[in-house]
């Protein structure tokens, strides 16, 4: 995609799409756009946050032109909805060149947020769809090229900042790609995406984007004493891999900032087996691994300037003759013995180990977990927003933050001290459910006693990460929710 900026629209242009402002409708010579263009938009009569097209044919073919008019409050949801609708329009025409002026400076605001959700226009997962064509022969039947890739051309009045546009179409770009990342680990099947799998392409991005990773196989993982996330991982024959991520760009202080990610490539739900309507799309469980990877690799291309080591535990929590069992009581990295009352509440077993290696061998000041851990976050919140559980007021502060500016919405939940009793085991010295009353604040505390009173934040996607549907957010599966909140929270942190 490519982002430039010119004086005026060319008088040839295939495809072309204006945004203007709904109380400053620019005089005709003062913009970017053109006296046929001023022509459409008077007779088309535009009404705030609806799309209209208007083709005028010419010696060169059919002129397509899509006229926008925005509502007085720009907000990030309708910005989404009509860069869908925009999205599906130009797809339609198969558009290959679009050019856009905005004609308007009160869309800088919120300019990067559109240079993003451009750069998202194309994203989606297909290349499992074959053409259908010749089932016979592999060749010709191979899966369909769904990619959508035109080239975009920016046009910006004399009172926007050019040179800062540019910029936030850069970073956008960018940020995208870490979303990007993100939905397409997800994605996979449980049957290609692994947690090998996952080592491979998580080594793979570093080596393109210039971080670090340390890998670690099953026996390394025993031998480091994790027997919570083994005991997990033990009753599938995928065998685990723990993986630590480094980027650390930020001389000016030692401070370090830990990303840690459940990685659950599958979730059968063990023996207190899901039901089948459930476990469809169990393969997304590992939602927050792929924020953490996406977000690393933003970092790294934005050449941030942080301290961050990414942390996920990846492994499948499946049933056999090696899998542990409702009524086990097993080790932890930090010492502790965990009852388990329910092998579905397996991610925070998983996260417990994760989170005391960031704590005591990273020796992160702060962390930050992410992971689709609770039903019940999506029962008190829905599909839209994602629950936030946070003992430091700065991680809360940098979460809101970059929330606000990334559009995904989130919302704190308690962490008072007596919801934490509900953790409290007899046979043990914690066990790894509290019930279903307040179960998404329960479950993130549960996290948290394995913090070592580092400085905590977490993040409950379960009922955002992914979507049986497509919506102007995100095309339907995995949305790639928390790579940019992790992204810019982490700058946020370091500012």
């Amino acid at each position: 995609m490519v982002f430039q900026t010119f004086d005026a629209l060319p008088q040839d242009a295939k495809t072309s799409l204006i945004l203007l402002g709904e109380d400053n409708y620019v005089a005709e010579g003062q913009s970017a756009l053109t006296g046929e263009q001023f022509a459409h938009i008077l007779a088309l009569k535009l009404k705030p946050g609806k799309l209209e097209a208007i083709q005028t044919l010419t010696k060169d073919g059919i002129k397509t032109g899509f006229y926008a008019l925005l509502p007085k409050e720009l907000n990030y949801d309708k910005l989404e909805e009509l860069t869908a609708e925009v999205a599906g329009r130009l797809r339609a025409l198969k558009a290959d060149a679009v050019h856009i002026a905005l004609a308007d400076d009160s869309i800088a605001a919120l300019s990067g947020a559109f240079y993003k959700q451009l750069a998202l226009m194309d994203d989606g997962f297909t290349h499992y769809k074959t053409t259908g064509i010749d089932p016979i022969d592999p060749e010709a039947d191979k899966p369909e090229d769904d990619a959508w890739t035109p080239e975009f051309t920016l046009y910006l009045p004399e009172t926007m900042d050019k040179k800062a546009e540019e910029k936030k179409a850069k970073q956008a770009q960018k940020l995208a790609e870490g979303i990007r990342i993100a939905r397409r680990l997800v994605n996979e099947p449980a049957n290609v995406m692994s947690p090998e799998r996952l080592a491979k392409e998580a080594s793979k991005l570093a080596k393109k984007h210039g971080f670090e990773i340390e890998v670690f196989d099953e026996k390394q993982i025993q031998d480091m004493g994790m027997e919570a996330f083994y005991s997990v991982a033990k009753g599938s024959d995928a065998p685990p891999r723990f993986m630590v991520m480094r980027y650390m760009n930020n001389k000016d202080t030692d401070e370090v900032l830990a990303l840690v990610g459940k990685g659950l490539t599958y979730d059968s739900g063990g023996y207190a087996l899901k039901p089948a309507a459930g476990m469809d799309t169990m393969f997304c469980d590992m939602g927050g691994a792929g924020a953490v990877i996406g977000a690393i690799s933003a970092l790294s291309m934005l050449k941030a300037k942080v301290n961050v080591v990414a942390i996920v535990a990846a492994c499948e929590n499946m049933i056999s003759g090696h899998a542990y069992r409702n009524g086990d009581i097993i080790g932890s990295l930090a010492g502790k013995f965990i009852e388990v009352v329910n092998t579905d509440a397996e991610g925070r077993l998983t996260l417990a180990d994760a989170i005391t290696y960031a704590a005591t061998v990273i020796k992160a000041d702060k962390i930050i977990d992410i992971a689709t851990l609770t039903g019940a976050v999506g029962v008190a919140l829905g599909n839209q927003i994602t629950g936030v559980v946070a003992d430091d007021e700065d991680i809360w502060a940098a979460i809101s933050a970059a929330s606000e500016q990334s559009g995904d919405k989130v919302w704190r939940l308690p962490h008072f001290d007596h919801l934490a009793k509900s953790n409290k085991s007899e046979r043990a010295d914690i066990k790894n459910s509290g019930g279903r009353m307040a179960g998404t604040a329960t479950a993130a505390l549960f996290c948290r006693a394995f913090a070592f009173g580092v400085p905590w934040g977490h993040l409950d996607i379960a009922g955002t990460a992914y979507q049986d549907k497509a919506s102007a957010k995100a095309p339907l599966g995995a949305t790639g929710i928390g790579a940019e909140i992790l992204t810019r929270a982490a700058m946020k942190l370091f500012d």
